[in-house]
């Protein structure tokens, strides 16, 4: 019983000498940024593709994204909450929406357009273990990052 309490007493001191050490390596807030820059493309981003991964419904925190085809291309959706991303001028129940530009097997350029100029434009990378990591500037030139996964 000595030990133990012994050992859980030296565990303590080392955790509480090396804690603000190893703290300072951990992401700030909830969710860990995509990797900047973006992660290399694991495909030939050459190669037309149709576009079927990424259709359907991904998630980010604070944000619905939808992709689905219409007429002859893919179009998309992004449903965005304030909290996130507030300082972009995002009020509640933001939604945007455009076309997809293009498409690779792991590559995306979104688009979406205001009196003919561009409002919003995305560059996503999909990894292999199959999340989106994409940066995205407004028509004011801002920057926001987001980390997609597939929605369950």
């Amino acid at each position: 019983m000595r030990r133990a309490a012994l050992a859980a007493c030296c565990l303590f001191a080392v955790v509480s000498v090396m804690g603000p050490a190893l703290a300072q390596e951990l992401p700030k807030g909830p969710k860990a940024p995509p990797p900047e820059p973006l992660p290399d493309a694991t495909c030939d981003t050459a190669k037309a593709d149709s576009g079927d991964w990424l259709v359907g419904r991904w998630v980010a925190p604070y944000s619905r994204w939808e992709f689905k085809r219409e007429g002859q291309g893919l179009v998309w959706k992004l449903e965005q909450k304030p909290d996130i991303n507030r300082d972009l001028g995002y009020k509640q129940g933001t939604v945007i929406e455009g076309q997809v530009a293009s498409v690779s097997p792991c590559t995306m350029n979104l688009v979406a357009t205001e009196n003919g100029e561009t409002a919003f434009a995305f560059e996503g990378v999909r990894t292999e273990d199959g999340k989106i990591y994409g940066y995205a500037t407004n028509k004011a030139g801002q920057n926001a990052r987001w980390t997609l996964r597939r929605e369950r």
